[in-house]
């Protein structure tokens, strides 16, 4: 079968710092291994006349509307901004995939079309523990600013503790030591998240509110990292007792320090944390659902 990845990234030069890229060309190197064909086609490239060369078209859903066209298979995957997607928009797809299983759950009482989960995963070919030895961080947080003070890092500064983000638009919006870079490497990720003690996370509002658990966490758990993220809807289901939350600044300053004074508690959390990425939330794995959802 040939795929289209359909992604809402303005241009090409950008495509790197955009997770929507890195997810799908993930899923689409494990389908070329098993005899599938994928393009990824981005915002400018979506009414192309290349489109009826697909059998199935799969649109990544961020901010941008898609309009679907006749001939291929349409799947809208849900992995973010789930209070900008109406019940009309949905109903112009053949299926419909949620990255939450609340929220597939309740779409499946408003829609008739089919509704399915298909959970975010962790890149197992870039993903790994991969320490470098002289290298260590406290606390870790790799994300661009949207150009606010996000949830995490507002609740953190002023900190005493050592923070390092990577990301964008962070100028002006904390102060400069904390910043390391604008953007740093995916393929090169693994290292950072597997030198830090604690990598931090945080979720949109609505995505945190409707339990769409973000793809930094699995990739964080896959290089055996130990994540402390914002609470989020099923999250402490889905991976129970592989990942910290907090609630409230004084939570967070308190399990930042507990943990960063108590190695080996933190240590077990994150293996147990890899080890139902690995078995469960892979990229293999979650190739396997996708085309059984599809069959």
């Amino acid at each position: 079968m040939y795929f289209f990845f359909k992604i809402g990234v303005p241009s090409w030069k950008e495509v790197e710092s955009w997770g929507d890229y890195h997810l799908v060309k993930a899923i689409g190197k494990e389908l070329e291994k098993r005899g599938h064909s994928f393009k990824i086609q981005i915002l400018p490239e979506w009414k192309g006349p290349e489109d009826s060369l697909s059998d199935i078209t799969v649109h990544v859903k961020g901010l941008t509307r898609y309009k679907p066209k006749r001939g291929p298979m349409n799947i809208m995957w849900l992995i973010s901004h789930p209070d900008k997607v109406t019940i009309r928009e949905l109903k112009r797809y053949d299926l419909i995939l949620v990255a939450s299983r609340p929220f597939a759950s309740w779409l499946k009482k408003k829609i008739d079309i089919p509704v399915y989960t298909l959970l975010q995963f962790a890149d197992s070919d870039l993903m790994y523990p991969d320490p470098e030895l002289n290298t260590q961080f406290q606390l870790v947080f790799l994300g661009n600013s949207r150009l606010v003070r996000r949830r995490i890092i507002a609740d953190l500064l002023p900190t005493k503790f050592d923070l390092n983000v990577w990301g964008s638009d962070w100028e002006g919006i904390i102060p400069k030591q904390y910043i390391k870079g604008r953007y740093f490497p995916y393929e090169n990720v693994r290292k950072v998240y597997s030198a830090a003690s604690i990598v931090l996370n945080d979720h949109w509002e609505d995505m945190r509110n409707k339990g769409f658990i973000n793809n930094r966490i699995f990739d964080a758990l896959a290089c055996r990292a130990f994540v402390l993220s914002d609470r989020c809807e099923d999250l402490e289901i889905l991976l129970h007792q592989g990942v910290i939350t907090y609630h409230g600044k004084k939570d967070l300053y308190e399990k930042i320090s507990y943990y960063l004074d108590h190695k080996s508690e933190r240590e077990e959390i994150a293996l147990q944390g890899y080890e139902m990425v690995v078995e469960q939330h892979s990229v293999h794995c979650r190739v396997d659902d996708f085309l059984n959802t599809i069959n």
